[in-house]
């Protein structure tokens, strides 16, 4: 399930549903009190990013899952539950006169309304989904999402996108499992009603935490070190990507090795104490080059009990790799853990309060992003209910995100990548030797000789 654009997305065509909240539900949510707690760092940055949303291009995250025998009720009743169980979902979110305001619809007034749109085949639906996500998915609608469901032979294929102010790429992957097993619990009539931890709670957590943070706080360590140059570093010089380019982007996929190179690899360095996720995170720096500068994502929740939150927690650290020619492989992965556990703790810190602090422009350039599916709940339905990720659009700019997949079919990397001149040939050659590396690592035995931070 790797991201990729609604353009490639394959689509079945059908009877097509839209999932509005209903016209009492809006009503209570216009009335609601004003919710006193405050929108994150990230939140209140997207929201005077596309204020009115009129900007030309809508940062909106997809995905698609058949729901199995599914009727438009038990549909609805799916759609209603989810909402009720995830906060951020029924939080709104404004600016007025330049300040947020925040407006939290009770649980109990959550109620779905389905508008039929008739028959549409792939590439009409394909044309509807574009245009509404891309109308629909803004900071400030209420609520930030669209939902859409099409009736297929086996049951209600849903596609549904939110802006990123209520949704990170790991609330994508985890609600995909979450929705259908969902779903399942509400045809057999075994769903419980609960409440996830709320991502609302957790950024009035942040404001408050960070009203606290100077410049001597040792998190802002790393980044001070990282932003020695006056910036956040660019790709690497053969990429061709100028750190103060606007470039247009093509979201671009390379397949890496297979699940079973993939299992090869882990169980050598696991045995070991290494982390998979750093694993693969330093084999692909080496990929990249001698002295390679990266901001390395985070999932940002707080512990195992937010894994099926919804809302935008995400973070990102600054990670560095500096190693002399000839170094093998094991080195770089060594050398990446040691160098994680330092960065790590700075990921607590929003970009937003980085910038704030140090007064250095803050512009991500290269963003690794490591999706190990194992590690998520539900990823055994990703592949029989034909489940994917779609990314919206961005605006220009010299920022290439990387997300590295791993799922027992193998490894894919996906990037968005800016289209300076030679960046395509660059990025293939990364990826050749990355899969080059990881089939040389796998064939390899991996012995431990030095000490992994504890």
């Amino acid at each position: 399930m790797t991201p990729c654009t609604l353009a490639r997305q394959s689509l079945r065509g059908g009877d097509v549903t839209r999932w509005d909240l209903g016209a009492a539900c809006l009503e209570h949510w216009d009335g609601s009190p004003l919710d006193d707690r405050p929108p994150s760092h990230d939140q209140l940055g997207r929201l005077h990013e596309d204020p009115d949303g009129s900007n030309p291009w809508s940062a909106w995250i997809g995905l698609s899952v058949l729901l199995p025998d599914a009727t438009i009720d038990s549909v609805e009743r799916t759609l209603t539950e989810w909402f009720r169980q995830h906060e951020s979902l029924r939080s709104h979110l404004t600016l007025i006169d330049e300040q947020p305001r925040r407006r939290t619809l009770a649980p109990e007034h959550v109620g779905f309304t389905p508008f039929a749109l008739g028959e549409h085949d792939p590439e009409a639906l394909r044309e509807l989904l574009s245009h509404e996500f891309h109308i629909r998915c803004r900071p400030m609608r209420q609520p930030a999402c669209a939902l859409f469901t099409v009736e297929v032979e086996h049951g209600h294929v849903l596609h549904a996108a939110f802006d990123h102010i209520t949704f990170d790429g790991l609330s994508a992957y985890a609600a995909v499992g979450h929705l259908a097993g969902l779903h399942t619990a509400v045809v057999n009539e075994v769903h419980r009603p609960h409440t996830s931890p709320s991502h609302v709670d957790l950024a009035a957590t942040e404001i408050a935490v960070c009203a606290d943070i100077d410049t001597g706080d040792e998190r802002l360590r790393p980044w001070q070190d990282f932003l020695r140059g006056g910036g956040i570093p660019g790709a690497p010089a053969e990429s061709g990507i100028d750190p103060e380019g606007h470039y247009d982007h093509d979201l671009v996929r390379h397949d890496i090795c297979s699940g079973d190179v993939a299992a090869t690899l882990a169980l050598q360095y696991s045995a070991e104490g290494i982390p998979t996720g750093m694993l693969w995170t330093a084999i692909l720096m080496q990929a990249l080059g001698d002295d390679v500068h990266v901001l390395m994502s985070t999932h940002g929740r707080p512990s195992s009990l937010w894994s099926d939150s919804v809302g935008w927690f995400a973070g990102v650290a600054p990670l560095s790799l500096s190693m002399p020619p000839g170094c093998d492989t094991s080195d770089w992965v060594l050398a990446g853990v040691r160098a994680w556990r330092e960065v790590a703790p700075s990921a607590a810190l929003p970009l937003g309060l980085v910038h704030r602090l140090l007064d250095v422009p803050i512009s991500p350039q290269v963003v690794l992003s490591i999706i190990d599916g194992s590690r998520i709940a539900g990823h055994e339905w990703w592949q029989p209910l034909g489940s994917s990720i779609q990314l919206g659009d961005v605006p220009t700019s010299s920022q290439t995100h990387i997300w590295l997949t791993i799922v027992p079919e193998g490894v894919t990397l996906a990037t968005r990548l800016p289209l300076a001149p030679g960046a395509r040939d660059w990025l293939d050659a990364v990826a050749d030797r990355f899969a080059r590396l990881v089939e040389s690592a796998a064939a390899t035995p991996f012995a431990l000789q030095q000490e992994v931070p504890a």
